[in-house]
């Protein structure tokens, strides 16, 4: 299979398990729906890791890096799924994939010189973001979201960018170390133990039904097997085209959230959408 399908097929699990996780989070608690998720995505993982037995590194220089993304991982996602479920998914969906641009300014403050091209790249996602938290408006009244609700919303996804941007971060320099297969799978374990850590913390068992377990796994699956799939396709030439199609996930889920939950996305709207994607896209390839 060609970058470009390993891409696609990476944007189109990432972005549907991020649409499942609307159903889920409202269904069983967007903790509980984590929690079954990163299970599910844990458990796929280690199986993949001991079937295709990749040289693991065991030293403990960059762990913490590791610790760090896992924690990253569980504080973005859960409030990746608190928003979804709070809703609107065309809100949430692209503020918290505008995420790369946040990831370039963290690189900006250690240091990093980017080019031209990333700052104008940079300068588009993050202007989108801005028009989409202003369309906002759009959805009071008439989708029954109050204003007050939709800021908190609006709260809850930038939030959930800036928690992506550190786990990103960590993420990338733990790969040199660890490659980005053990990062991955490391790092799943790391934020499946924070997630019990907040469990024990509030002290109370996770909402679980037996209804809700196959729905939760498939989410999970999807999950990891979308960044296995960004993987496959990352092993050679055409990596960068392979970055970009994956970096679509976000607009899978606007989508979805336009034709399945029919929720109205208005000219401003996809203006600021269309600004975030295609900044991303920029921004996933450019050096």
């Amino acid at each position: 299979m060609n970058p470009a399908l390993w891409g696609g097929l990476c944007a189109v699990n990432l972005g549907l398990a991020d649409f499942m996780a609307r159903f889920s989070s409202r269904g069983i608690g967007h903790a509980s729906a984590l929690l079954g998720m990163l299970t599910s995505g844990a458990i796929a993982l280690t199986v993949y890791v001991w079937i295709a037995e990749p040289e693991l590194t065991w030293t403990l220089s960059g762990m913490w890096l590791v610790a760090l993304n896992g924690v990253a991982t569980t504080v973005m996602t859960l409030l990746l799924y608190l928003g979804l479920a709070r809703g609107p998914v065309s809100i949430v969906a692209p503020i918290v994939a505008s995420h790369p641009a946040l990831v370039v300014l963290l690189a900006v403050a250690l240091g990093a010189r980017p080019s031209m091209l990333q700052w104008i790249a940079m300068a588009a996602t993050l202007a989108g973001a801005l028009v989409i938290a202003r369309s906002a408006e759009s959805f009071e009244g008439a989708d029954k979201f109050e204003r007050s609700h939709l800021r908190t919303t609006i709260f809850i996804a930038v939030a959930s960018a800036l928690a992506y941007a550190a786990l990103v971060s960590a993420g990338q320099a733990a790969v040199p170390i660890y490659g980005e297969l053990q990062t991955l799978w490391m790092g799943r374990l790391f934020s499946l133990a924070s997630i019990l850590i907040f469990f024990l913390i509030r002290r109370e068992g996770p909402r679980m039904t037996f209804r809700w377990l196959p729905f939760v796994a498939a989410q999970g699956l999807l999950d990891a097997g979308g960044y296995l799939a960004l993987f496959a396709g990352s092993g050679g030439p055409g990596a960068e085209i392979a970055a970009v199609t994956a970096s679509t996930f976000g607009a899978i889920t606007t989508l979805l959230a336009r034709f399945v939950l029919r929720e109205q996305i208005g000219g401003l709207q996809w203006a600021g959408i269309a600004m975030v994607f295609a900044g991303v896209a920029v921004l996933s390839t450019a050096g």
